[in-house]
């Protein structure tokens, strides 16, 4: 039931502007089912260690997930409003479990001193708040520093406290790499306790 999730791509034309205000198309929230663990075209079971990708559809009953395998896959259908690529575990692979948030919070803070990585600090901080772990604050149409660099402030639920986290641009040569880095940051093998 697990899956590694490599790259997400949003697609065109989804409304991404909530209240006059940008919204990045990440933080929208769908809620979706589980992998079918089958090939939606080939109506077949997904086989052990088998790639496939998982498409997301609106329709009227709202969101669907969909799986192709690699082989039926040709392109996003009609109405997706995003897909990613996954590989099906394998027999006797360890589930991966999502850090614990004061860890995750904890990170956020450490990575402030290092500047090579905040690009990867900005993709965390927004999952955080997809996970309700922090919370945006409004900040002024003019905060930025003297070089003209936009940051954001995030709250921290748990505790109250404040981050200022540098806006960033990522490029989709640069998204596949930070999607990793990021899958490595937030999940970590889960304990016989876990399963």
């Amino acid at each position: 039931m697990w899956a590694k999730i490599c790259t997400w791509a949003p697609l065109p034309g989804i409304n991404n502007n909530l209240n006059g205000k940008i919204v990045p198309r990440m933080l929208e929230e769908y809620k979706v089912s589980r992998s079918s663990r089958q090939c939606y075209v080939q109506q077949r079971p997904l086989k052990e260690g088998e790639w496939y990708y998982s498409v997301v559809i609106a329709g009227e009953k709202g969101y669907q997930r969909r799986d192709y395998s690699a082989d039926a896959w040709e392109s996003p259908p009609e109405g997706s409003v995003g897909f990613w690529k996954c590989q099906m575990p394998l027999n006797g692979e360890r589930k991966l479990v999502l850090a614990p948030r004061e860890v995750l919070i904890d990170l956020l803070r450490q990575m402030e001193s290092e500047p090579d990585r905040v690009k990867l600090r900005f993709l965390l901080a927004l999952t955080l708040l997809r996970r309700r772990v922090l919370r945006m604050l409004d900040s002024a149409p003019g905060d930025h520093d003297a070089e003209g660099v936009k940051f954001l402030q995030f709250e921290v639920i748990d505790d109250g406290t404040t981050l200022d986290i540098m806006e960033c641009k990522i490029s989709k040569q640069e998204s596949e790499s930070l999607s990793e880095a990021l899958v490595d940051l937030l999940y970590c093998e889960a304990s016989e306790d876990d399963q």
